[in-house]
């Protein structure tokens, strides 16, 4: 809106009119307003930009509606200008306590006062334009920056404030998966859900929300004023529970969960906002190892130091891939045509020197978040290609698999990476294999078939992981330089299913054949689902019906002891 139209609230107990004519006179359109409750109605909508509190004559009184309004009308980034009479001493810097963006001191002409009003317009762009750069450039929400300045200024004005740190589960498997744009697309589905939820229409009166997006995949709702043990628990189950309908990007429904942290801020020692939200971030830290959908709170005299040391989750990772703490299952492959088992998939778990064993989501999601992913990726492939190196020799024929993702693709060094992990294990290039999803080829499908036909050609297999899950998956057979696919426990599910579902799985196994492609059936965990893979056609199994995932040790005794043609060993 220009100055021209801008649209000034004007509030003044004895001279409304003087000043609405003067608001005219400066080209903007006064809206007069003499009762003070509906002044601030007003205001807490977000429609005054501008206000003129006139309390010349009646500076107690004029005071006091500028204190009234102050907060909203800064909360929304507008301006105030506040009048005063010449012996209103002390005035000026009450009413700059107030919220006072400019004030000014009578006798005064039109064009003083149109100056001033013009001063305070243009200060309400430049705090909007200085804070639309510091709000959430993806998804418009508040920054990390700005929960803490918003919080900063509630604090000053009621005792209670609470932060609740809500973490996003899977966006590292749907960025692997689908790519970043799908993941960035997801975390905005997921901001305007959050938005309808907490907004300060949902609150009880007295009672101020802010939602802002931290980073990644983590957003904190902040709440001031009275704040109580069960209404936080009712808004965080809310929170939770909006995650149980799928999100829609495009075409696809993705699937995602949530885990919450809440911090309550103590009326008696007052912590510091930096530490609300670190406690914050502990508890969530906490919720991160637990199941999807848990809530945990800060417990400063029971557990408080154990979740803060949760929090610090990230540079935990930097050290455990130092020191070696990522563990290495191996879950075996059987072959359907020989009986024998045939190959194994690396898989991960955290084995954190304080808190146990922390399942793959988590890794995966800290990792995401500190940006460690193609670290972390390099890592667990060098360390995977050495331990199958170790191997007794009747081990020596088995293929290792390991997974790719969309940032290793991206990544300059990936192939670089990868013949080094090679030459230093000894291990050779046609006994490993690739897995990587379909969403990994989304982002730039030309530049990331070219990076892995370079390395199909030095003899390493790639698989297309996670086959059905898309949307183009029989176009990617065609397309893509792949030896064959794993058909997704979607599809393995199915095998098992109605006549319809088994005719499409025995179809798609069938043309892949067709195209010289190797077929593995994945999350085969019952009998029924094995018989039904090699009815199908299937080259090869994986699942809990043939083995766990097993660590190295284990894994070399049960190949040794497998019985050709035994399933289970």
């Amino acid at each position: 809106m220009s100055r021209e139209t801008e649209v000034v609230l004007v509030v003044s107990p004895r001279y409304a009119n003087d000043v609405a004519m003067s608001v005219e006179a400066a080209g903007m359109l006064p809206r007069v307003e003499r009762q003070p409750a509906q002044a601030l109605a007003q205001c807490e909508t977000g429609a005054v930009r501008v206000a003129v509190v006139d309390a010349r004559g009646a500076v107690e009184q004029g005071l006091a509606i500028a204190r009234l309004l102050g907060p909203e009308i800064g909360r929304h980034q507008g301006g105030l200008l506040v009048l005063l009479s010449r012996s209103d001493v002390g005035g000026a810097s009450l009413a700059e306590a107030a919220g006072a963006t400019n004030v000014l001191v009578s006798p005064f002409n039109n064009t003083a006062f149109g100056n001033a009003l013009r001063l305070t317009a243009s200060s309400v762009e430049q705090r909007g334009e200085e804070a639309d750069a510091l709000r959430d450039a993806l998804t418009g929400l508040a920054s990390a920056a700005q929960l803490q300045e918003w919080m900063i200024a509630q604090q000053a004005s009621t005792p209670g404030l609470v932060v609740l740190t809500l973490g996003v589960g899977r966006i590292a498997a749907i960025n692997a998966a689908y790519g970043r744009s799908v993941a960035d697309e997801a975390l905005r589905s997921v901001a305007t859900r959050l938005a309808g939820i907490v907004g300060d229409r949902f609150a009880t009166p007295g009672q101020r929300r802010l939602l802002a997006r931290l980073a990644a995949a983590e957003f904190a709702v902040a709440v001031s004023g009275e704040v109580g043990v069960r209404e936080m628990d009712l808004l965080a189950r809310q929170l939770v529970s909006a995650f149980a309908t799928p999100f829609r990007t495009g075409e696809r429904e993705i699937h995602l969960t949530a885990r919450i942290g809440i911090a309550w801020r103590d009326p008696q020692k007052p912590e510091t906002v930096d530490v609300l939200i670190r406690q914050s971030s502990a508890a969530l830290a906490a919720a991160r190892a637990a199941e999807p959908g848990a809530i945990i709170m800060f417990q400063p005299e029971t557990q408080g130091d154990t979740l803060l040391r949760m929090a610090d989750l990230v540079t935990d990772l930097h050290q455990a891939i130092e020191s070696d703490d990522i563990a290495l299952l191996f879950q075996p492959i059987l072959n359907l045509e020989t009986g024998r088992i045939a190959g194994v998939e690396a898989l991960v778990r955290w084995n954190h020197r304080a808190f146990g064993v922390l399942d793959a989501e988590t890794l995966l999601e800290t990792a995401a978040t500190a940006e460690l992913a193609i670290k972390l990726g390099r890592h667990i492939r060098a360390r995977a290609m050495r331990e199958v190196m170790s191997w007794t020799p009747a081990l020596s024929a088995l293929r290792l698999a390991v997974n790719i993702t969309a940032a290793d693709l991206a990544d300059p060094g990936f192939a670089d990476a990868l013949r080094a992990g090679l030459a230093t294990s000894a291990l050779p290039p046609h006994r490993l294999t690739l897995e990587v999803t379909e969403g990994a080829f989304i982002e730039n499908i030309a530049d990331a078939a070219e990076v892995l036909e370079g390395i199909r050609k030095s003899g390493i297999h790639i698989v297309l992981d996670d086959f059905g899950t898309g949307f183009s998956s029989l176009a990617w057979m065609a397309r893509l330089p792949i030896d064959g696919i794993k058909l997704d426990r979607s599809f393995t599910k199915a095998l098992g299913g109605t006549e319809r579902e088994r005719i499409v799985v025995e179809t798609v196994v069938a043309l892949a054949r067709r195209l010289g492609l190797s077929v593995i059936a994945e999350g085969v965990e019952e009998p029924f689902q094995l018989a039904a893979a090699i009815a199908a056609g299937c080259d090869g199994v994986q699942g809990y019906e043939i083995a766990v995932p097993l660590p190295s040790r284990r894994l070399v005794e049960f190949c040794e002891g497998w019985v050709v043609g035994a399933v289970g060993g």
